[in-house]
């Protein structure tokens, strides 16, 4: 597989085209992606706790007042949800490290498969800590508040406009973060350093990037969707073994979704530095 060419003119299909390449060729049949495995699996248990524990809350009016089984919930929740996101960042760092490593040695298979499975950097994995944390709690701010409003504001003519500012800022902010974060783990920076790294590399390119990471994260948003109704609320009415199938699929596709998006990301960043004739320090991968 040829690694050294020139990335720079390739916008959404290309991105697209090159992502699978990627996946398809060298990350699938070479790598054994045991990360977003239990990441999918997590997301699924952590959709399935959600629906839950609302079902939960609206069938049973007494909830709120059981302060212990109140705090028990919430901790089991905030548990599940730091397990995920814990795993999400090792993941990114590690696929960030291994795919920017293949295309910085021509496709070195032994010093990518190194960084998955033994030698992942603690110094990467800080700066991303420090700027996921910087970029997610604004992210979870404004979304919050679009969200209250939208659900407070029961007229069409505000409602709408608010969905669509909070989609604009979703689709915005997660641009800008995830690349922020690829570029804490591959450059020496972090904080507002790698968001201000992250709105640099996108000049250029922001469009086609969005595109690829709003289809991305729609795929992921589109399979727990599915899950929920199928095996939570189970809308369908399905029996035990079609139940199981659907399990069974929505992990696979979550797992493939997963992947893809763990390798687009570093394939976006390398396609903007090459954007800016920039080329990756190989001091940052060792």
């Amino acid at each position: 597989m040829e690694w050294q060419r020139d990335l720079a003119g390739l916008g959404f299909a290309g991105i697209g085209r090159e992502t699978s390449r990627v996946v398809l060729r060298v990350i699938i049949p070479n790598f054994a992606n045991v990360g977003p495995a239990l990441l999918s699996a997590l997301l699924l248990a952590g959709a399935a706790a959600f629906c839950a524990h609302f079902s939960r809350v609206a069938s049973d009016p007494d909830y709120g007042t059981s302060l212990p089984r109140l705090v028990a919930d919430s901790a089991a929740l905030g548990l599940l949800i730091s397990a995920i996101l814990g795993l999400f960042l090792l993941c990114t760092a590690a696929y960030a490290l291994a795919v920017a490593s293949l295309y910085r040695t021509g496709g070195d298979l032994l010093a990518a498969d190194r960084i998955l499975k033994e030698d992942l950097p603690v110094v990467p994995l800080a700066r991303l800590l420090f700027t996921f944390l910087l970029v997610a709690a604004p992210f979870l701010v404004v979304s919050t508040a679009l969200s209250v409003a939208a659900l407070l504001v029961l007229d069409d003519d505000i409602t709408l406009p608010l969905r669509l500012l909070g989609w604009a800022t979703a689709a915005y902010v997660a641009a800008v973060c995830q690349l922020a974060c690829v570029a804490s783990v591959l450059e020496d920076t972090e904080l507002f350093g790698a968001v201000r790294r992250s709105r640099d590399l996108l000049a250029g390119k922001f469009r086609a990037v969005v595109c690829v990471l709003v289809t991305l994260d729609g795929c992921i948003i589109a399979v727990l969707k599915a899950f929920t109704a199928l095996v939570v609320d189970d809308a369908l009415g399905l029996r035990l073994a079609f139940q199981v199938a659907a399990v069974v699929t929505a992990f696979v596709a979550l797992w493939g979704v997963l992947v893809v998006t763990l390798v687009a990301q570093p394939v976006i960043y390398m396609v903007c530095k090459s954007r800016h004739q920039e080329v990756v320090d190989k001091a940052h991968l060792e």
